[in-house]
């Protein structure tokens, strides 16, 4: 886990046509499916291979539903940041709080609480970044060409 921005290109790798795109949504819970949708489609115009499409997607949604779930209201952003055998997705809610990473293994017979062990044990690299709107999750995947 790193607190740094990292760029989820590997060296050497050329861009994507498609470089980075940000959406914001309504922190509400319908808003995982269409930050979802929103990731997929993309994803598709990039040519990310599928069983990284499909991480990335599961990634997402757990991120996304984790801002939903701590945040009253307001609205959540989803960034990615795509290269030629790379993708970065960020997520942050407009709250201004750190968020809290705690990547444990549930109990066995617990409902929820598996999302950020999921992104730990999934994600390339993943963490926490700041910027100048604000502080956020990050997760990044790389796959071979």
């Amino acid at each position: 886990m790193s607190n740094r921005i990292v760029s989820a290109c590997p060296e050497g790798r050329r861009l994507a046509p498609l470089r980075r795109s940000t959406f914001r949504y309504p922190a509400r819970p319908e808003c995982v499916k269409d930050a979802r949708r929103w990731l997929d489609r993309r994803m598709s115009m990039a040519g990310v291979p599928g069983d990284s499409s499909s991480t990335a997607l599961l990634l997402l949604s757990e991120l996304v539903t984790n801002c939903v779930t701590h945040q009253e209201a307001g609205f959540i952003v989803v960034r990615a940041h795509l290269c030629v055998g790379g993708l970065r997705t960020e997520v942050r809610d407009d709250s201004g709080q750190l968020p809290d990473l705690c990547a444990h293994s549930p109990s066995p017979d617990s409902e929820s609480g598996r999302g950020l062990w999921l992104v730990d044990a999934l994600a390339t690299r993943w963490g926490r970044f700041e910027s100048n709107r604000g502080p956020g999750v990050f997760f990044a995947l790389t796959w071979e060409r």
